[in-house]
């Protein structure tokens, strides 16, 4: 016998678990959702306490065996309010049964644990779909659900498990699967209800879209049949306008025989026994015409304050009906106004599998409307996979008869492989006698543009509220509206603070009144302002921001709004400023560079052109500045650079320009001249002021000035020629003994000329091997003898002749062919060496003149040419390396270890020109230079008890002392060499004993007598 006490305290339980439904639906979901985490840990306190007062009133089968309906709540919990809810409330229970005790209390803590835990599973796999669950499906999973736990009263002693499935297996199996299901569409209902409002709303938001445009009659009606609200076109229909048919019902408008056929579906309406219809009727235009209408009517209720709406669509069939020919233009006129109110149009025919579709539908998967009425598979296809289950459910529901409406958001690709959204909507308009459906009409259209529109909104208020760009809303009377945070970052203030108060709390005193004024003018002329701004930060300090401000359009609702938008620019400003002026001011000295001079000779040139007048420019290079560096430091070389630059600025008027280009090279340039006079005054000025004194530290430095002068428009009219032109005269300055001024003159551009096609003929010598070497012997003063010869390097070209070292030496330097040339001469040389010892059995040393470039250029390595020596046998003692005074000055680490390269691998140095530059009796002892040769500008002019004679002795005496032997160049006369014999001097070289001669003569000459020994003591070695 089934005891009824069972189902009494079943249902009990059952009462409490719709409080639970009712407690729920107080919860609005917008607060669920914002506060998601204090909502969950609520609904599972609120779910455990109601699972324990389920518990307190239990059947007790035995003392400790309880049975309730925990399992139904536990497993709905899981099903609708996921893992953290159910397992709080599993846990309150779990934890309330514990401390009961009893027989079963293992038991019942496992049935809790598995009723959550199915709960969990199947919101799993059913969470995409938990409003379409059926009552089936309810019954069903409750059925199994409590079959499973049933089936855990085995775990109780055998005897005991079995009596407790006996009585209670029929009352669980009967009500727990009814309960679930009852509760469980319950809380879809609840659940699911506001999602439906918000669907309810996309729906009203779609139909205000085209309440207006298009060609379909739309009306809005109140319970009492009154027009509230009408479309343009539904007034055209009908031939009042709006307000006169407002003031009509629709009833007195309708043809009387189609009235009461209306008014009976629309009692059903009311009743609830319908919430739409279709129907064919006529009505009574103003004019006494009859307008035939297919009119498709929707109501709208709201259960919370029953109110109720009936919304009509009306289209005019007056002519269809009139006759059969006007059926086709019916038609068409419907598809244009589908067509322009972007509406796809769908008709699917179930029985024969068919479908058609409007031109709109094709357009949205970009083909013909022919091939997708041939080819419907074509629209399934295009659907993307993550939506696809869900589309072809939807179709599935309405063949099986579960639904006879569709609505349905979905993404497809199509043929041009974009991405659309799609809403799609259907009916079934046509059933057979066991009411499955024959045929469906839908609808779709693109909203692409609204998911678009929502996902903006969401992204602007994002960008807004985390953007770093200060943003602000204002009035027009500059009260503050609104901020976002950065706006509070910037300014300082926070967002309270500011909300209300005027804009002027952020005047800076640095902005001028009168700016404002402007600023409201312009806003309300143009309605946008934009530009920078100074401004006061809430702690005084004074920034400068770019600031955007736009007009917000005045509306009905809103007056006029302003939006604006700044960034602080402080830093960038001041950054952009230094590197400006960096860009175009010379770091050291602060007078502008190349880039500004530049510019502002272009603008002079066009200004001079302009007013017809003139200007210099002038090319300064300070003389001997180089010596200045080498000796006293780049730091003396600095501060002297400085004060150059004053004085150059003290030399000249405010309105002309002083340039550094770089190095010891500066730019004049002397505006609105009237004649050359003032340019020479000012040039000797400088000069002058060049040549006193420099304080450097505790030396006293004196230097000069070389100036190349070009005047505008006489010499040049370009930028590029003036600067040219004044280098040119510059150099000839230089050339001509230096502290002096030049004019440009066309005579420096054809040597500037001649000097290029130098350069070019001289990379031509190089690589046709045009050059010779010619030795110039050196003679010991002592016994007469030969023991040295300088070599000599010659240029024969094919067409010039012989061409003069000093013409191409300086140019090969300045471009770096010094560098092979060196090369050649060196390889030439030691070859030259190997044959005379092998030929002459000659101890001649050659010495080899080095040039600087070639010491600092770090391609050329000292091993090479010992590795060369090495591979022809030269003796080391063979080769000497004739270097500069300057080169023992160069700090640079290159030109030192290859010095000590030098004296390590036992190859001899002699010191060149000596006498001519700055000496340091330092670098002669550090570097072991082995001869130093008497320049012959000393030797040129020597005669008994001159004074070149008294300093050729002196270098002599001091050459001796440090360990040095001496060479003295430039020797013409006997006269000459007896006195540099008398005073010491160890070797005399120039044009008394010979020339330069070229190998074959220097070996006749000097070699040929040695030669002959070696040849008789072999012939009678044999």
């Amino acid at each position: 016998m089934i005891n009824l006490n069972i189902f009494l305290s079943f249902c009990e339980n059952a009462a409490l678990l719709l409080a639970l439904v009712y407690l729920y639906s107080l919860f609005p979901s917008h607060q669920r959702q914002s506060h998601l985490a204090l909502w969950q840990l609520s609904m599972g306190a609120l779910i455990g306490i109601i699972g324990v007062i389920i518990m307190m009133t239990p059947l007790v089968f035995e003392q400790g065996l309880l049975f309730d309906t925990r399992s139904v709540l536990l497993c709905l919990s899981g099903l609708f309010f996921g893992f953290v809810p159910t397992l709080i409330a599993a846990a309150c229970m779990a934890f309330y049964r514990y401390n009961l005790a009893g027989t079963g209390m293992y038991v019942g803590i496992v049935m809790i644990c598995f009723s959550g835990l199915f709960g969990l599973i199947w919101r799993h796999f059913a969470k995409h779909s938990l409003d379409t669950i059926s009552y089936l499906h309810f019954y069903l999973a409750g059925l199994a659900l409590h079959f499973l736990l049933l089936l855990s009263l085995f775990l109780l002693p055998i005897e005991l498990g079995i009596d407790a499935i006996k009585v209670v297996a029929i009352p669980i199996l009967i009500i727990f699967p009814i309960l679930t299901m009852v509760i469980g569409r319950l809380f879809s209902t609840v659940v699911f209800r506001e999602r439906d409002m918000q669907v309810r709303l996309q729906e009203d938001f779609l139909f205000n879209s085209q309440f207006d445009i298009g060609n379909i009659g739309i009306s809005i009606t109140s319970k009492a049949k009154y027009w509230l609200k009408v479309n343009p076109y539904l007034c055209e229909m009908f031939g009042y306008s709006e307000s006169e048919l407002k003031a009509l019902t629709w009833a007195e408008l309708t043809y009387p025989d189609d009235l009461n056929k209306d008014l009976l579906l629309y009692d059903k309406m009311v009743k609830g026994e319908l919430d739409e219809y279709e129907i064919d009727k006529r009505f009574v235009a103003k004019d006494g015409s009859i307008v035939y209408t297919h009119v498709t009517v929707v109501c709208r209720r709201n259960t919370e304050n029953n109110g109720f709406l009936v919304i009509a669509g009306f289209l005019d069939i007056t002519q269809h009906k009139l006759a059969e020919s006007a059926l086709l233009q019916s038609k068409e006129q419907l598809d244009l106004v589908l067509d322009s109110s972007e509406l796809g149009v769908w008709d699917w025919d179930v029985a024969l599998h068919t479908m058609n579709t409007n031109r709109y539908s094709a357009d949205i998967l970009c083909c013909s409307t022919k091939a997708l009425n041939d080819h419907p598979k074509m629209w399934l296809d295009a659907i993307q996979p993550h939506d696809k289950f869900k589309f072809l459910r939807s179709i599935c529901d309405i063949r099986l008869g579960h639904t006879v409406n569709q609505r349905i958001e979905y993404q497809l690709t199509n043929l041009q492989g974009e991405t659309r959204w799609i809403l799609q909507t259907g009916k079934v308009v046509a059933v057979n006698d066991k009411g499955q459906p024959l045929r469906v009409c839908g609808t779709v259209s693109d909203i692409t543009d609204i998911k678009q529109f929502e996902e903006s909104l969401s992204v602007a208020a994002s960008v807004y509220q985390n953007s770093s760009e200060a943003m602000s809303v204002f009035t027009s009377q500059g009260i503050i509206i609104d901020s976002n945070p950065a706006f509070s970052m910037i300014t300082g203030f926070n967002r309270d603070e500011i909300q209300g108060q005027h804009l002027r709390i952020f005047q800076s005193e640095l902005q001028p009144r009168k700016f404002y004024d402007q600023l409201d003018k312009q806003l309300n002329q143009l309605g946008r302002w934009q530009g920078e701004v100074w401004m006061r930060r809430k702690n005084g300090e004074n920034y400068l921001i770019l600031l955007t401000i736009n007009a917000i359009s005045k509306t009905k609702a809103h007056k006029a709004r302003f939006v604006a938008l700044f960034s602080d620019i402080t830093e960038k400003k001041q950054t952009e400023e230094l590197i400006w002026r960096q860009a175009n001011y010379d770091a050291l000295t602060g007078l502008p560079n190349r880039r500004m001079l530049m510019e502002f000779l272009s603008k002079e040139v066009l200004h001079s052109d302009r007013q017809h007048n003139h200007f210099a420019l002038m090319f300064l290079d300070l003389d001997y500045f180089k010596e200045i560096n080498d000796t006293l430091g780049h730091d003396m070389g600095d501060v002297l650079l400085l004060e150059t630059a004053e004085r150059l600025k003290d030399c000249i008027r405010e309105s002309d320009v002083v340039a550094r280009l770089g190095g010891d090279e500066f730019t004049i340039v002397l505006t609105n001249l009237d004649d050359n006079h003032g340019v020479e005054r000012v040039a000797g000025q400088i000069l002058k002021r060049l040549a006193e004194p420099y304080t450097l530290g505790e030396q006293t430095a004196y230097i000069s000035g070389s100036i190349g002068i070009t005047l505008f428009p006489d010499d040049a009219t370009t930028t590029e020629a003036l600067l040219k032109n004044a280098d040119q005269a510059m150099y000839s300055a230089k050339t001509h003994g230096r502290n002096r001024f030049n004019y440009f003159t066309p005579e420096m551009q054809n040597d500037a000329q001649k000097r290029m096609i130098l350069v070019q003929e001289l990379k031509n010598a190089i690589i046709q091997q045009q050059f010779e070497l010619y030795y110039q012997p050196i003679v010991n003063l002592t016994t007469d003898k030969v023991v040295k010869a300088e070599a000599l390097i010659r240029w024969k070209h094919p067409t010039m002749g012989f061409v003069p070292p000093a013409d191409f030496i300086p140019i090969a330097e300045e471009t770096g062919m010094i560098i092979e040339i060196g090369n050649w001469v060196f390889n030439q040389a030691i070859k030259q060496s190997a044959r005379w010892s092998e030929i002459f059995n000659a101890d001649i040393q050659i010495s080899i003149n080095k040039s600087p470039v070639q010491f600092k250029d770090e391609t050329t390595d000292v091993q090479d040419w010992l590795l060369q020596m090495d591979e022809l046998h030269v003796n080391a003692h063979h080769i000497c390396i004739e270097i500069t005074e300057g080169l023992l000055l160069d700090k640079e680490q290159n030109v030192e270890s290859k010095l000590l390269a030098y004296r390590d691998a036992g190859l001899e140095v002699s010191l060149d020109d000596f006498g001519t530059g700055y000496s340091s009796l330092s670098y002669l002892r550090k570097f072991n230079i082995d001869y130093l040769k008497i320049d012959k500008s000393f030797v040129n002019n020597l005669m008994p008890d001159s004074n070149d004679l008294s300093l050729c002795e002196a270098m002599i005496v001091m050459a001796h002392k440090l360990g040095m032997k001496v060479i003295a160049e430039g020797i013409e006369t006997e006269e000459q060499r007896a006195l540099l014999e008398l005073a010491g001097c160890d070797y005399g070289q120039g044009y008394w004993f010979s020339h330069a001669l070229c190998h074959e003569e220097f070996e006749q000459k000097y070699l040929q007598q040695r030669a002959e020994p070696i040849q008789i003591n072999q012939f009678t070695a044999r």
